[in-house]
């Protein structure tokens, strides 16, 4: 009982901090502030005194807010906005998977880890999805969560600052409408959590995001539900995001690979400015908005991703179709992609 009342006592100090870090970052006008902010926050805290224990309905709640805003955004037009993303959202996701996989003997080589820790670290899909797995082959579980939280943290703190210098600065003035506390809210929110949790029962990845989103899209798209967010409950789910992304660091692990870590952060600088030109590329191939472009080809956390998109006027319902696609595609070939090239009877360097 002790040890329960210190965690949750630590939790809601952490989440006081992190909360004030999000208010000073909105203060500044960072875009996506109050994620940016507190995730800064959490990390500092996590790093120096310890990390502290982030509920897992608590991070499933904050999707769940995220997935019914985005839903709430989408209309019948969004099908005649697809056109030409049907063949780039598969071709990125590829794109990404293959760079990750192309990377490893560069992290082999300057981490010093094994090529199933590298492997592990570098796919672009889901942190927890990637630890599990990583547990199974036997791969560094400490290494692959907090490479991946530094991915997305990157990615997080500097893409939407770029984006925000690359929108229209009418769009960007113009912002979200105001929403309210009203029943149609209130319906949205309890459609997406229900369509959340059925994701979940069918195993769909970041299914508390995505199934949230799904549901309430079919629902908005074809005019049976209305409504749009409070800006205080997006700030809250932004502070309960960045206090779980910023939980990830783990202090011991830290200390024990610095070497690592200092490498495993130059290559994801490296892969996400390869993702950024891949996405420019096409934009500038294809006539297309760059923002929505790099947004898409980035490789930061799905919520994450649609929230900069929401924050800097960003079609968001497109940039969460590649977003889903390549973490979809990350989860599902994650383990034959390590069995066929890393640990295979063809491979002709063995796991050190």
């Amino acid at each position: 009982m002790k040890e329960i009342c210190m965690r949750a006592a630590g939790l809601l100090a952490s989440a006081a901090m992190s909360t004030f870090g999000g208010w000073v970052a909105f203060q500044f006008g960072l875009p996506l502030a109050w994620l940016i902010g507190s995730a800064l926050v959490c990390a500092g805290l996590s790093l120096s005194l310890g990390a502290p224990t982030v509920p897992r309905r608590l991070y499933r709640g904050g999707q769940v807010v995220v997935g019914v805003s985005v839903g709430l955004t989408v209309d019948a037009s969004v099908f005649d906005r697809i056109g030409l993303h049907l063949y780039l959202v598969p071709l990125i996701a590829g794109i990404s998977i293959l760079l990750g996989r192309a990377m490893v003997p560069l992290l082999v080589r300057a981490g010093n880890i094994d090529r199933s820790t590298a492997f592990f670290a570098l796919v672009p899909a889901g942190i927890s999805e990637m630890a599990d797995l990583a547990q199974t082959k036997g791969a560094d579980t400490g290494v692959v969560t907090t490479l991946h939280a530094a991915r997305v943290f990157l990615v997080v703190c500097i893409l939407p600052v770029v984006i925000y210098h690359l929108g229209d600065p009418l769009l960007l003035a113009a912002g979200r409408p105001q929403g309210v506390w009203d029943l149609p809210l209130l319906l949205a929110l309890a459609a997406g959590t229900a369509s959340a949790v059925a994701g979940n029962w069918l195993g769909l990845p970041s299914a508390f995001i995505v199934g949230s989103m799904v549901g309430v899209a079919a629902l908005s798209a074809v005019g049976a539900l209305s409504a749009s967010e409070p800006t205080p409950l997006l700030a809250a789910a932004q502070v309960i995001l960045g206090l779980s992304l910023g939980a990830r660091f783990r202090r011991a692990t830290v200390r024990r690979l610095p070497r690592a870590l200092t490498a495993g952060m130059a290559v994801l600088v490296l892969n996400g400015l390869v993702m950024a030109m891949v996405g420019l590329s096409l934009a500038a191939m294809f006539g297309l908005d760059p923002s929505t472009m790099l947004l898409s080809s980035a490789t930061g956390g799905t919520a994450e991703m649609v929230l900069t998109a929401q924050a800097v006027a960003v079609d968001a319902a497109l940039v969460a179709l590649y977003q889903v696609m390549r973490g979809l595609g990350g989860n599902l070939m994650a383990g034959r992609i390590h069995a066929w090239t890393v640990t295979g009877p063809d491979c002709s360097r063995r796991n050190p």
